[in-house]
């Protein structure tokens, strides 16, 4: 039997029209599966093929569907944590765990790091899916007592002695009198004279 990656290996060179003498017998099989609708040319786009647990391969539907692939790899995660099997996953499920398995670095992705230090998004695009690396680095620091201290004093290092008076905010201001609106237009009519 063939492994998932065979079989699509062998769906892209017949997408590509470069079939070769080993892809035709994986092709032979995969080719009674297919429906009306799939084509070579809409491989991975419209449709898919898996292996099951039970090595029977199968035409799916690409997934696209964020929270179900999120809900899916945190099980896969949780039942490597428990010891249990991922076999033990539904067919649709353990398809989508081993392609993912598929993309992860080894040594850097792990089950166990799952959503903290690498997660999966969806390239609609493609409608594949691809891993991801968060940025672990933090952008803060850590303030400190001297930094607080530092905080309190003028530029020329000498103490802040009173809070200076601030002009009024916009929402603080009072209309404007009459005398002020007088000797405002004034202003402004000699600013702009004609």
């Amino acid at each position: 039997m063939f492994s998932r990656s065979e079989i699509r290996h062998a769906c892209y060179r017949a997408k590509n029209n470069r079939v070769s003498e080993k892809n035709r017998e994986i092709l032979a099989l995969v080719e009674p599966l297919m429906q009306h609708n799939h084509r070579w040319d809409n491989f991975a786009e419209v449709w898919d093929v898996i292996v099951t647990k039970d090595k029977q391969i199968k035409i799916v539907y690409p997934e696209t569907n964020q929270d179900y692939i999120h809900t899916t790899l945190l099980k896969a995660a949780l039942f490597v944590e428990m010891g249990r099997p991922l076999d033990d996953l539904d067919d649709r499920a353990f398809s989508l765990v081993s392609q993912v398995e598929q993309l992860m670095l080894d040594g850097v992705m792990t089950w166990a790091n799952y959503n903290t230090v690498w997660g999966v998004v969806v390239d609609p695009s493609t409608n594949s899916i691809k891993t991801t690396m968060y940025n672990l680095k933090s952008t803060q620091i850590e303030v400190t007592a001297e930094m607080i201290e530092a905080s309190k004093k003028d530029a020329d290092g000498s103490a802040f002695t009173e809070k200076q008076e601030q002009p009024p905010t916009v929402l603080e201001m009072k209309p404007m009198d009459e005398a002020q609106r007088k000797a405002f237009e004034e202003f402004l009519a000699q600013k702009y004279k004609g």
